[in-house]
């Protein structure tokens, strides 16, 4: 599999989906140069915590403050787009153990020298809302201020991981999680004001 390379970097496309927004975009993106599972001061949100989870499929990105949760996600995907007939390369290894694109093995090492040829897109969505599963009690956040239940809940969180859900309005879904680091941090931002 060869990655296309375009101009001076791996081409991606982009689309965005933000029709009629309930849950606001994350505040940082997974790129961003920030402190993350960190309590950080922020003149617009106050405390907050920035989170990121991802794997070959996606990328999460999440912001939690008292005035509100923002989320984004992107998902990861490939399109073949054609075929390289790889003439730089030649088709006979010769015998011995590990052919240029082959794995392990004896042999001639013949190759076809053909090689699918990809472009990578990246399709960024923010959901509608978001579940919460916190000490066997869902919690469902859509937009604006955390609200005190809710807020109570991610305070009192215990240690660990926490599923969510991410819903969008044409019924898909998306399991994830939040860092464990970033639970903790909730502790602090969301405990309630004296």
């Amino acid at each position: 599999m060869k990655w296309q390379l375009l101009g001076l970097g791996l081409s991606f496309t982009v689309s965005t989906a933000y029709p009629a927004l309930a849950v606001a975009p994350a505040a940082v993106e997974a790129h961003d140069n920030v402190a993350w599972s960190k309590v950080v001061e922020n003149p617009f949100d106050g405390r907050i915590v920035y989170d990121r989870n991802y794997n070959s499929g996606f990328v999460f990105v999440s912001s939690w403050s008292k005035s509100g949760i923002g989320v984004t996600y992107n998902r990861i995907g490939s399109r073949l787009i054609g075929y390289d007939a790889g003439f730089g390369h030649s088709g006979f290894g010769g015998f011995g153990f590990g052919h240029y694109r082959r794995g392990f093995g004896l042999g001639l090492g013949l190759s076809s020298g053909i090689d699918p040829v990809y472009r990578y897109y990246l399709t960024e969505s923010v959901p509608d809302s978001i579940s919460l599963a916190i000490a066997g009690k869902l919690y469902t956040y859509t937009s604006g201020p955390v609200a005190p239940d809710l807020a109570a809940a991610l305070a009192n969180a215990p240690p660990g991981k926490v599923m969510i859900r991410l819903v969008w309005n044409d019924g898909r879904t998306k399991d994830t999680e939040i860092g464990k680091d970033t639970v903790k941090a909730w502790k602090t931002i969301f405990q309630p004001s004296s």
